[in-house]
Order: structure tokens, then C-alpha cells, then sequence
């Protein structure tokens, strides 16, 4: 089997080299470890699995600069267009940041991918090198601030090319005891998993208890919503989105396509008339009537547009377009949608009823006005079909925003009956269909609902991601197996 794999590129461990980086009213030194050519052939990959599996030391990490790095979230390994890392918190000095990590072989990468010119990379928080290049603590990004850099190799314990051989040899996207994961019993890996539930739970509810408002939770559940209709790839600016056009402001818009305008104007996809030439007259039409709205509206409320590049499209199905889902969530708000009054109470009137599943649901209910029957962008029109947001999309939502909102409100009003009816939803939907349950369905398991999903990301995100096999029931019962 490994005949077939790449062969292990035979690198020297470097030498140090000590090079003096001039910014402006400072000169700083950075001692760092100047690679040999065959460096170079390094997979960026291979680095990017160092950092997702923080497979370094640790402690006392510092910027080239000598400020202290805390690494409190590595972030989510991006597969499509921008940063390596998406949504990764660190601490940077006194200063805690949540934004992107870009990571490099070499500083010098930054500049010949010309990162430096793309807005997109503005959000990158820390550049992460394997080795440090006469441009190392000298990046800079498109906007013209300093980006903090951390050299990773000083801080690598093992050989590398210990490190390299591991990664050549190791099938992709395969987890460390994948071979033994049917030598676990069942009933172990389920009481585990229904654990792990438990905690994502605990965790979710945690974070969102920080935040808590006062009952009806409407404003939470707002945020959450427009997250979750995000999606993975675009949960972020959606929920900026609503962070920058308040609920209560949408709700003094009696017109759903002033709603529209606000928040397609906010987001920053308001095509520019010069890309309307070529389209046909009902989209430049219904998009220069938006334009028109939010240049009234924008002052009135004081809005101000995010970047466009924050937006993902790149690799998405049309229906996931944040276009049509910022369409879908206007209808949220607009006079009839779930948050128009008073969410929370229809919401918890809705868990009353003989089928809760079946009348979350249908709260849940949103279809966008006629223009979108034809539209998944604002640029130019497509065949017919029904723009009304899916069963499957609604079922994520009150796995990922409603039922962990309902439980902060439920442990804030301490009705630990109502917690429970709450939780026990999950055990009525389906599991959803995505990257990590279809990890684990290739090793032959399949979660048999939301709840279990819960505990198999759990499992993933906090153990199997970071090779935290000592912290794992599945991992330690393969190691003392092996014993």
C-alpha cells in the first residue's frame, strides 16, 4: 500500500540565522532558521496540518516581534477561496482576536501570492510560517497595517522529518485509529458520543448564555438565525449582518422590500449599475429600485456596508447563494415572518403542540417574493423555481440556532422540564448531511439522529481534529487494546 504513496522529500534540518527587520522608528531582532532549498518542496498542506493539530510547543509562543500568542481556537480549515483558517481566536498580547489565520512554508509566500493586495486577507489575524525569509515580521496587509507573524519551526519538538514521514504516510482525511474504529464496541462508541452531545450542548448554551438578553430572546434568536441560514461558509458575515442592521430597526420597515434594501445594502451586494448593462429590464429594475431605497434608508439609520469580499460564493449550489439567503431571512422580519413580533412566544407555543417538529417547522416558513422565483443573485434571472427555504435548511436551523437559544431561555427561567422537552427535539430529526457525519459514515457509521450528529461534531472538532486521542473514550479503548 505504501509503495504507491509520494516519496518523503529528504530535508536538513537548518541552522539558525540571525537577521535585523527595520520597520519604521524601531529595529527589532528576530533570530530564525533560514531553510535549505529542498524546504521549499514542503506541502503547504503539511504546515496547515501542524497548526490544525497544534503540533508544537505551545508555551511561551510569541509574535516575531516578541508579543505572546495564546492560541484559544485554532479555527476551521477553509477548502475554498481565502485565508487557510477561518474563525480562529487568539490572544495577541492583551488583545484577544477573532478573525483568519493564513498559513505559509515561508513570510515570503504572502507577497507572491499577493495576499498583501487583497482584501479579503484585511481579516487574516496572525500569519503562521514554518520558516522565517528575509521578509519575516515585515508583512503587511491590503489596508496597510502590520501583521503579526508566528515562526513555527524553533517550536516543532520532533524531526522533521519525522513529521514529513508521518504526513506522506497517513491516508488523507482519515482519522488516527480509523483502522480500529470497528474494533470498538457499539455500545461503547454511542455512550461516548451521547456524552460528547451532552457537552456540545453544554458548550453552545454556554457561549450564548454570555449574551443572554432579557426574555422574549428575540435579538439572540435574530443573530442565530441569519448565522445559521449562512451556513458554514457564510455564517460569519451573516451574523455581522445582523449585528450591523438591529432587529428593531428592520421592524419599523412595513415594506418587505425596504427590508430587502437594508439589508442587501448593508451586506454590500448591491450590484453597481455599470453590472446591470447586459441584464435583462426586471432585474435592473428591481435592483436600482433597492438602490434607490437604501440611499433613503442608509441615512436615516446610519448604515454602514460591509466589504462585498466577505462574501463566499465560490463552490456554493446556487441555493445556498448569500443573495437568496439574505432573501429568505428579509422574510423573517418582514410583516407575517416569525421575527416580526414576538419570536419566543410562537416558538414555545409551537413545543406545545401535539407535533412540535411538524410546527417549528412551519414558524420556520419563509418564501421570498416573485422576483426571487427567477433570481439565486441580484445580476441576471434563471429558470423558474420555488425560492421558499427547504425542509432540510429549516431542520439545520432548529438544530444550530433554535433549540440552543430555547435552552439558554430555558436554564434562564430554571424549568428543567422544559430543558429536557427541549433537548429531546433532537432525537425526532434527522441527522444532518455534512463534511464530519460523512467522516464518520465512511467508517461504517451512520448517527442516528440530530442529537447523536451533535456528539459525532463533538467528537471530531474537539478530539479527532486535534489528535486528542488521550482525551477520547474511542481513542484510549483502541490504546490499551493495542497493549
Amino acid at each position: 500500500m505504501l509503495a504507491s504513496l509520494p516519496p518523503v522529500a529528504v530535508v536538513e534540518e537548518p541552522s539558525p540565522v540571525t537577521y535585523f527587520y527595520g520597520v519604521p522608528d524601531a529595529l527589532f531582532e528576530v533570530v530564525l532558521h533560514e531553510p535549505p532549498e529542498g524546504i521549499r518542496r514542503i506541502p503547504e498542506a503539511f504546515v496547515q496540518a501542524l497548526w490544525q493539530q497544534q503540533r508544537f510547543n505551545l508555551f511561551g509562543l510569541t509574535t516575531t516581534s516578541g508579543s505572546a500568542i495564546t492560541i484559544l481556537d485554532p479555527g476551521m480549515l477553509n477548502t475554498d477561496g481565502g485565508p487557510d483558517f477561518r474563525h480562529a481566536h487568539v490572544k495577541i498580547g492583551d488583545t484577544e482576536w477573532h478573525g483568519d489565520v493564513e498559513i505559509h512554508v515561508a513570510s515570503s509566500t504572502w507577497f507572491d501570492h499577493r495576499h498583501h493586495e487583497n482584501e479579503r486577507y484585511n481579516s487574516v489575524v496572525l500569519h503562521v510560517t514554518l520558516h522565517g525569509d528575509l521578509w519575516t515580521g515585515g508583512l503587511i496587509r491590503q489596508d496597510g497595517t502590520a501583521l503579526p507573524e508566528l515562526v513555527l519551526y524553533p517550536r516543532i519538538e520532533a524531526s522533521l522529518r519525522t513529521l514529513l514521514y508521518q504526513y506522506f504516510t497517513t491516508p488523507a482525511n482519515d482519522f488516527l485509529c480509523g483502522s480500529r474504529w470497528n474494533t470498538v464496541p457499539e455500545s461503547v462508541r454511542n455512550t461516548y458520543v451521547r456524552q460528547l452531545a451532552t457537552e456540545r450542548l453544554r458548550d453552545k448554551t454556554a457561549t450564548l448564555a454570555g449574551v443572554l438578553p432579557k426574555p422574549p430572546l428575540d435579538d439572540l434568536l435574530y443573530e442565530r438565525l441569519f448565522a445559521g441560514l449562512g451556513y458554514a461558509k457564510n455564517a460569519d458575515p451573516m451574523r455581522q449582518l445582523a449585528q450591523r442592521v438591529p432587529l428593531a430597526l428592520l421592524r419599523q420597515l412595513d415594506d418587505p422590500i425596504d427590508v430587502e434594501a437594508v439589508l442587501f445594502g448593508t451586506a454590500g451586494l448591491l450590484p453597481a449599475p455599470a453590472d446591470l448593462l447586459n441584464t435583462d429590464r426586471l432585474t435592473a429594475d428591481y435592483v436600482m429600485d433597492l438602490h434607490e431605497r437604501f440611499e433613503r434608508l442608509r441615512h436615516r439609520f446610519d448604515l454602514v456596508p460591509l466589504p462585498r469580499t466577505v462574501w463566499q460564493f465560490f463552490r456554493l449550489r446556487p441555493a445556498n447563494f448569500p443573495t437568496l439567503r439574505i432573501a429568505q431571512a428579509a422574510r423573517f422580519v418582514a410583516p407575517g415572518g416569525i421575527l416580526r413580533d414576538d419570536a419566543g412566544s410562537l416558538l414555545l407555543d409551537a413545543i406545545r403542540q401535539p407535533r412540535p417538529i411538524k410546527a417549528l417547522l412551519n414558524v420556520l416558513g419563509s418564501r421570498p417574493g416573485s422576483f426571487w422565483e427567477t433570481h439565486f443573485r441580484l445580476e441576471k434571472a434563471t429558470k423558474p423555481r420555488n425560492p421558499a427555504l427547504g425542509s432540510t435548511r429549516r431542520q439545520a436551523l432548529l438544530v444550530n440556532a433554535v433549540i440552543p437559544v430555547l435552552l439558554v431561555y430555558a436554564q434562564h427561567i430554571q424549568d428543567i422540564a422544559l430543558a429536557t422537552s427541549i433537548r429531546n427535539l433532537l432525537t425526532y430529526l434527522p441527522p444532518e448531511n455534512d463534511e464530519v457525519t460523512r467522516r464518520f459514515h465512511a467508517l461504517g457509521t451512520k448517527p442516528a439522529n440530530a442529537l447523536m450528529a451533535q456528539g459525532y461534531h463533538q467528537l471530531y472538532r474537539t478530539r479527532c481534529e486535534h489528535a486528542r486521542c488521550l482525551s477520547c473514550d474511542i481513542g484510549r479503548h483502541v490504546l490499551d487494546a493495542d497493549v
